[in-house]
């Protein structure tokens, strides 16, 4: 692993220079191009972990891609000019190609409990692929006159998938156009094993971020679009299909990046009394009671999860003038900058279509399962790339 100067990481905001593509293979191995290097800010030690002249991205925050036994991650690339599904071994940085041909939904791998496997959505297509070749199996279809959106769930045992469908007469491109067309959308339940399948919710709202209750007998999704316009966010629903409004927007406050508490027990987000953004806050949902708790203040995040056991919260600041990830120990009230992220935030075309994607460069910080490492996305230094730093020393193994 090389190692990077404060001066020549400075520097490094000049655009980096495109990449060959490479042959597109299932298996090819990729030679690690990990960067160790001092972060401008706070000179602590961290790693970019991929080539920042090529687009790279993690998958949805609230997924699990970071494995706790094996020592690799699941990222999205665009290496071969489209975007493949590759593992990752850490600590070297090696990379696997595990996907190939067209419309690989990069936001949706999920690893299953033995982490042998993950599912991911592919065209039309839910699959089953092994981590070490690729090898995959065909699980769902989506009907042709729908379109799989991306947003995938699987639940703890692996057992279910839930999965979200769009009629393809509703689709748009851009964020705010889809909003305003507010597309049908159906959440489906598939069985893993045997894939049997049947539709949890049809509703014309743009549904999105199914996430399963620990136990995975509950799911949450969002109502999504712009924060200051969603009326009815977050909503929970049974497998009998009987959806429960959580938490209904009130006045001009804006809250959302929403996760579980590892124990099912609640919902965690950020929020914020208007669109400045100022007297941010951690809350958390009790989703029986539907009590909300001010966990601590905060910097204004837009991005942010929490660790395994709940003790310490990362988040990312949506502040230009500020953009730093921070470590939040909200039972302190106490929240240390531990870098710089310096993303952009803009959107980027995705390589091989007429399309944009809004996400790649957002940082969406996640712990990894033992806690000593944070995992963002930043196009500091480029296109968007992986970075990942060491706060071992401020948070207790998990």
């Amino acid at each position: 692993m090389s190692s990077l100067s404060r001066r020549s990481f400075l520097l490094g905001a000049v655009p980096a220079a495109s990449a060959a593509v490479l042959p597109e293979r299932k298996g090819a191995k990729i030679p690690a191009k990990a960067v160790q290097f001092a972060d401008p800010l706070t000179e602590r030690r961290m790693w970019r972990l991929t080539d920042p002249a090529v687009l790279h991205h993690l998958p949805h925050y609230h997924h699990r891609f970071i494995s706790r036994r094996r020592s690799f991650l699941l990222l999205a690339s665009e290496l071969t000019g489209a975007r493949q599904i590759y593992r990752m071994d850490l600590p070297d940085g090696e990379m696997v190609q595990l996907t190939s041909g067209p419309g690989v939904h990069s936001y949706s791998p999920v690893l299953d409990p033995s982490e042998r496997s993950c599912y991911l959505l592919q065209g039309s297509a839910l699959k089953m692929l092994a981590v070490s070749n690729g090898r995959e199996r065909h699980i769902y279809e989506c009907p042709g006159d729908w379109r799989l959106t991306g947003h995938l769930a699987v639940s703890e045992d692996g057992a279910t998938a839930a999965l979200i469908e769009m009629r393809a007469d509703y689709w748009a491109e851009g964020f705010e156009e889809q909003f305003r067309r507010r597309p049908r959308c159906r959440l489906r339940l598939v069985d893993t094993k045997r894939g049997g399948n049947r539709v949890l919710i049809d509703e014309r709202n743009w549904l999105a971020h199914p996430q399963f209750r620990r136990g995975g007998k509950e799911i949450l999704y969002r109502h999504e679009g712009p924060w200051d316009q969603v009326t009815d966010r977050l909503w929970l629903s049974g497998l009998d299909g009987a959806p429960k409004r959580l938490r209904a927007r009130q006045g001009e406050e804006q809250f959302g990046h929403e996760y579980w508490l590892t124990d099912g027990s609640g919902i965690c987000y950020v929020h914020t009394p208007d669109a400045t953004g100022r007297g941010a806050t951690v809350r958390c949902l009790d989703v029986e009671s539907r009590e909300e708790r001010v966990l601590s203040r905060c910097t204004r995040f837009g991005w942010l999860s929490g660790n395994i056991d709940n003790s310490v919260v990362v988040g990312a600041s949506s502040s230009v003038a500020s953009p730093n990830i921070y470590v939040l120990f909200a039972a302190l009230h106490r929240e240390i900058t531990v870098c710089e992220h310096a993303s952009s935030g803009k959107p980027y075309p995705i390589a091989g279509t007429n399309s944009q994607d809004p996400a790649a460069s957002w940082p969406e910080p996640v712990f990894s399962p033992d806690s000593r490492w944070v995992y963002f996305a930043s196009d500091r230094e480029g296109q968007p790339a992986i970075y990942r730093i060491d706060v071992s020393d401020l948070v207790e193994d998990t």
